[in-house]
C-alpha cells in the first residue's frame, strides 16, 4: 500500500467515523428502575395463522394458569402478548413449565430482557421434554443422550437421577429447545447396518397442533403451503400422532418414518 493509499484509507476511517458519531446518542440506561418492571414480566407468541384476541388469551391463560397474585396482559403486536404478574413466583412457574399452547397453538413464552427490544428477542426457540423411545439399557447413556439432542435441538436438560442413572426404564428424557421454524425430529435407526437397522422413535409432552405434511408448528396440513414430503404412493409418512407422548394406541412401527420405506428401491 503506498503512502497516498493509505493517507485515504485514514482519511475515510475518519469521516466514517464522524458521520456515525453524529448519528449516535449515548443513552441513560436506569436498571434499577427497568428491573422493578422487567422481573416480572413475559412475553407470549402465539405461533398460529389465526389472530387471537386479547380478552380471550387473558381468559384462558387466567383459568389455565390460576396466578396467585393475579395478573394483566397487554397486547403489543399482532399474537404477541405482554403478560405482567404480581408475584415472581407466579412468573418462575410458568417459565419452568414450559412448553405451553392456547386453543392448540402452540405459544412460545419468554423472559424480557430490559437491554433489548422486542424486535431483539428470539421467539424461534421453545424447550420441550423429548422421549428417546425404543433404546435398549446399555444404550441409554449421557453421551448418547447428548449426541440424539444435536439432531433435535440444543439440550438443556437430562433426567438422570443423582448417581447418573436413567430415572425412566421405557425411554430416555431430555429437555431440548428446538427451532420451531423447522421441521420436528422424529426418529432415527440406531445402527447403519441394514440387517439390523432398529428404529428410535421421538415423542414429544404437549405437543401442540402441527402439520402432518412438512412437520412444522404453526398450522395444519389443510393449510400447509409446502408439497408433500412424501408421494402418495409412499409407503410411510415421519408426521403423525404418535409425536405426542399421551398417543395411547402402541406406536406404529409401520407407519412411522423410516427411508428404507420411502424408497424401496434405494
Amino acid at each position: 500500500m503506498t503512502s497516498q493509499q493509505h493517507e485515504l484509507e485514514e482519511e475515510l476511517i475518519t469521516k466514517t467515523n464522524l458521520l456515525l458519531n453524529e448519528d449516535s446518542i449515548d443513552l441513560e440506561e436506569d436498571d434499577s428502575n427497568a428491573n422493578m418492571e422487567y422481573s416480572i414480566t413475559l412475553l407470549a407468541n402465539i405461533v398460529s395463522f389465526k389472530r387471537m384476541n386479547v380478552n380471550t388469551v387473558q381468559s384462558i391463560l387466567s383459568k389455565a394458569w390460576h396466578p396467585s397474585k393475579g395478573m394483566k396482559i397487554r397486547n403489543l403486536e399482532e399474537n404477541l402478548f405482554c403478560i405482567n404478574f404480581n408475584h415472581e413466583w407466579d412468573r418462575k412457574r410458568i417459565l419452568d413449565s414450559r412448553p405451553w399452547s392456547i386453543s392448540g397453538s402452540h405459544m412460545v413464552v419468554r423472559d424480557w430482557p430490559p437491554d433489548l427490544t422486542l424486535k431483539e428477542i428470539d421467539f424461534n426457540l421453545s424447550p420441550f421434554w423429548v422421549r428417546i423411545c425404543g433404546l435398549p439399557p446399555n444404550q441409554m447413556t449421557k453421551l448418547n443422550a447428548e449426541k440424539i439432542a444435536k439432531k433435535v435441538g440444543v439440550l438443556k436438560e437430562i433426567d438422570f437421577t443423582e448417581n447418573g442413572k436413567i430415572s425412566w426404564l421405557k425411554f430416555l428424557w431430555l429437555r431440548v429447545e428446538i427451532d420451531i421454524r423447522k421441521p420436528l425430529f422424529t426418529g432415527f435407526n440406531r445402527s447403519k447396518d441394514p440387517l439390523r437397522m432398529s428404529w428410535v422413535q421421538l415423542q414429544f409432552e404437549r405437543l401442540p397442533d402441527f402439520c402432518f405434511n412438512c412437520g412444522r408448528l404453526g398450522h395444519v396440513g389443510r393449510s400447509c403451503q409446502d408439497p408433500p414430503l412424501v408421494s402418495p404412493s409412499a409407503l410411510a409418512s415421519p408426521y403423525g400422532p404418535w409425536l405426542r407422548s399421551d398417543f395411547i394406541s402402541p406406536i406404529p412401527t409401520e407407519a412411522c418414518w423410516n427411508p428404507l420405506l420411502i424408497n424401496p428401491d434405494n
